[in-house]
């Protein structure tokens, strides 16, 4: 998945191991060593894994509160069996101790998340870093003091300069002093001051181009329009597809022998305005006669999401590949959704009850049409006993199988994009020991069974444990 970090050698062999490497490895690490460890030790990994993400929470509830308290107990209730595997002696490490304060604090003083330390590790950077790395590695102290006192009178020369340009750039209107006073708009695009400044990056709203695209605001845009939205996901594809080709050569790259009787099946769904279960192909006519020939292919989608305490408040885009085998991935790359059957959808709120785990295999647009389209393939949960929701007991994940249709036939259908409701990201259930031909990029495509990652994402992890699983 773009923009989230892999460990190709492991993690035994980490020297320094940063806050960056630390939150890497807790998104795996549940999933990873399931198997492989005893019940109660991965209960205990998995507790204090928990206790993170809640801890990390915007707002709470007395009904969050106890699941955090609940959360620690687990922990604790499980811990010696950690011990009892010789991973470690004792548990005197202070940071264990302080954990027992946390829901107390928050209780008083709120989420312990606005008292983050970015903004001072960011300044310890900024201020200090940077210019030891500038000195000559001889006194550090008078070197890096200099250097913040030279860099504060540029920018106050900056600052005193851009606002003599402005002013005369805004002349009064008569020659005779006037009390009146003109105020001074700053243009903070303005290189001279741009430098000195450290502005928020707030993440590109696709919800609001896909509005102003649907509505008419921007004339001459390209049709049919690239960026659209649902009423929970954003879609952006690049102007120019990645490839043109006709169905059939799409179907050997891609490696989709059933392709064309899945767009039939899908067109014959969109004009009967059906919802679109990916149910698998029906026809076995895989010379299915359809009114067009060719179709743009797109290697990469950027799709969006609000966050899931605060709905008015975007989040980041996330980028998905969908790539064929080549000679650098040769069992292409493939991401994973969630999907809904129909247009409408309550994502997040009940998170997968009612939508479908499923893996892009092929993002195209029919030419002449405006359907912007996926082949997918489907992931089936796993049926866990009673009372548990069909979560797993000691991940606390969902365990999904890959659906087929015969004993070597994946299950695919072709669905609108806009019927993607979330990224998601899956880890294959290795067991006691992983296979020693599997590695990073075959892992996905020689499993069967996988973990639904609930620890990928923060927003992701609210979604998929909303009852505290």
């Amino acid at each position: 998945m773009v923009g989230y970090r892999g460990f190709e050698d492991g993690i035994s062999k980490l020297k320094q191991v940063t806050r960056r490497n630390h939150r890497a490895i807790q998104r795996y690490i549940v999933g990873v060593i399931s198997g492989a460890v005893p019940r109660r030790f991965l209960i205990a990994v998995r507790a204090l894994v928990d206790f993170r993400y809640l801890a990390q929470a915007p707002v709470f509830t007395d009904h969050s509160l106890d699941r955090l308290t609940n959360t620690l107990q687990l922990f604790h209730d499980n811990k010696d069996a950690v011990v009892q595997a010789g991973v470690r002696d004792a548990w005197e490490i202070p940071k264990l101790e302080l954990l027992q304060s946390v829901v107390s604090n928050i209780r008083r003083s709120g989420p312990v998340i606005q008292w983050s330390a970015d903004a001072t590790e960011h300044a310890h950077v900024q201020e200090v870093k940077v210019p030891a790395r500038l000195s000559n590695n001889q006194n550090y102290y008078d070197q890096i003091a200099r250097y913040l006192d030279r860099s504060d009178k540029c920018f106050r020369f900056d600052v005193a300069t851009y606002l003599e340009t402005r002013h005369e750039g805004n002349p009064s209107e008569d020659d005779d002093d006037s009390e009146e006073e003109h105020d001074i708009e700053l243009d903070f695009n303005d290189c001279s001051l741009r430098d000195h400044m450290n502005l928020p990056r707030l993440p590109l709203n696709y919800f609001v181009i896909a509005n102003a695209l649907a509505s008419d605001s921007i004339p001459n845009a390209p049709k049919p329009h690239c960026t659209f939205s649902n009423i929970t996901t954003a879609f952006h594809l690049a102007t120019k597809p990645s490839l043109r080709m006709t169905i059939d050569d799409a179907t050997v790259l891609f490696k989709l022998p059933d392709l064309r009787p899945a767009i039939g099946e899908f067109l014959q769904r969109a004009q009967n305005h059906s919802n679109h279960p990916v149910s698998g192909v029906t026809s076995q006519d895989l010379c299915y006669p359809l009114p067009f020939d060719r179709i743009q292919i797109w290697y990469k989608i950027c799709i969006q999401q609000f966050l899931y305490h605060k709905a008015q408040n975007v989040d980041a885009p996330q980028t998905l590949r969908v790539l064929p085998p080549s000679s650098d991935h040769p069992h292409g790359l493939y991401d994973t959704v969630i999907l809904s059957p129909g247009p409408d959808s309550d994502w997040p709120r009940r998170g997968i009850e009612g939508h479908v785990v499923a893996q892009l295999r092929l993002i195209f647009r029919l030419l002449d049409t405006d359907y912007f389209a996926t082949y997918v393939q489907r992931f089936d949960v796993v049926t866990q006993p009673a009372n548990s929701g069909n979560v797993h007991p000691v991940t606390g994940m969902y365990l999904l199988r890959r659906a087929m249709k015969s004993s070597v036939e994946r299950l695919g259908s072709v669905v609108p994009i806009s019927h993607i409701r979330s990224p998601v990201h899956l880890i294959p259930k290795f067991g006691k020991e992983a296979h020693s031909h599997l590695t990073r990029e075959s892992s996905c495509e020689f499993s069967s069974d996988f973990w639904l990652n609930k620890y990928w994402s923060k927003e992701l992890y609210h979604t998929l444990s909303p009852l505290g699983l």
